[in-house]
Formats: C-alpha cells, structure tokens, sequence
C-alpha cells in the first residue's frame, strides 16, 4: 500500500517488481510549519506521519492490515528546508533561488508492518542548477509543472527540457524514492514476517 498519490513513485515500486495499491495521506506538506528543523529530520517524520495516517484510516475501517510505505522529499538550501511551493510565485522564487547554487534533497521513507512494526530510512543527493533558461522557465510556471514537488522541480522533467543540472547522488533519491536502498529492505522485511508467520502456524 503506498501511501503517496505520487505516479513517480508509484512508478519505481513498479519497475523493481512491487504492485503497490495506492492510498495517499490526507497531509498537505505545504499546510506544515516546519521552523528551524533538519531536511533529514523533516523528510522521515513526515513519511512517518503519511504511513501512520493511513494506518489508522484502514483500521477506523475496518480494512486487512498491509504492508503501507510512504516517502516524503524536501529540499534544503542553506539550512532551509523547502517544501513544495504552493502557488506560482513561490515557485517562481523557490526555482529561482536554487539557480547558480547547490542544494540537498533528501528522501524520508517510512514502511509499516501489519504487525505494527516500523522501519524508517532516508537517502540524500546533492544538486546544482545553472543559469535558468529564462523563456522555458516562466512556459515550466505556467504549465504547472511545479504543483506538488518538493523545491518546485521534478529531477527528469528539468533534466528532459535542457536545464543545466547535476547530480551527485542517487537520481531516483531525488525524483522521490531511493527503490534501490529500499527494495532490498522491503524484500527483507516481507520475508522475515513470513517466515515468523511459518513458526508460528
């Protein structure tokens, strides 16, 4: 079950072979306060949040219990962490304060067993954004492309348009969902509950 409407994410589960359900939290990150708190710190609590959300939507239900993962990115510029813009201008500015500079993005993730158990990780990349194209920026604003990510930008997208941008780290990190990192730890964690579950018949 994943805990994100985020079709990129979706997308990753898919391609390392999981066939998640797809139950996004009733969160809005651009809703949250953050005052002066850690990206890594943010981006964790926040999946921790959006898994526990559905968690308990499903019990209030009366639903099976399931596997729920849930990710959360930020972006961090100078010890700010940036949330998704929730308009236009903000976008406008948050893109455009990333420009010529560096920054961190990091990815929370957060897996709830049916069982109640928890696991939390997070995974980090370092990017850098050159002189915007200033005609295909203000068409990237008024497309929309903006809505819903994390510092306003989604990594291929820019990437595919022919911004100047480079990577340091796990690209997929930044496009929302570190699936090598993970897939290994979600494999591990069905496997032990299943095997548990053997003893115990």
């Amino acid at each position: 079950m994943l805990a994100s409407g985020s079709p990129r994410r979706r997308a990753l589960l898919a391609e390392a072979g999981f066939a998640a359900e797809v139950e996004p939290a009733d969160i809005d990150d651009a809703d949250i306060l953050l005052g002066e708190v850690d990206a890594r710190d943010v981006a964790t609590a926040l999946a921790h949040f959006k898994a526990q959300r559905v968690a308990e939507r499903r019990a209030a239900r009366g639903a099976e219990p399931a596997w729920i993962l849930a990710a959360d990115t930020v972006c961090e510029r100078d010890g700010a962490v940036l949330g998704k813009p929730a308009d236009r201008a903000e976008a406008r500015t948050m893109i455009a304060s990333l420009a010529g500079r560096g920054h961190g993005v990091v990815t929370g993730w957060c897996l709830l067993g049916p069982d109640g158990s928890r696991r939390l990780g997070r995974d980090a990349a370092w990017i850098e954004i050159g002189a915007l194209p200033e005609a295909d920026f203000e068409r990237f604003l008024d497309e929309g492309l903006w809505r819903g990510k994390a510092g306003g930008y989604n990594l291929p997208e820019v990437v595919a348009r022919g911004w100047p941008v480079r990577c340091e780290g796990d690209p997929q990190t930044v496009v929302g969902l570190p699936i090598a990192q993970l897939a290994p730890i979600i494999l591990g964690a069905m496997a032990s509950a299943d095997a548990g579950g053997e003893r115990g018949s």
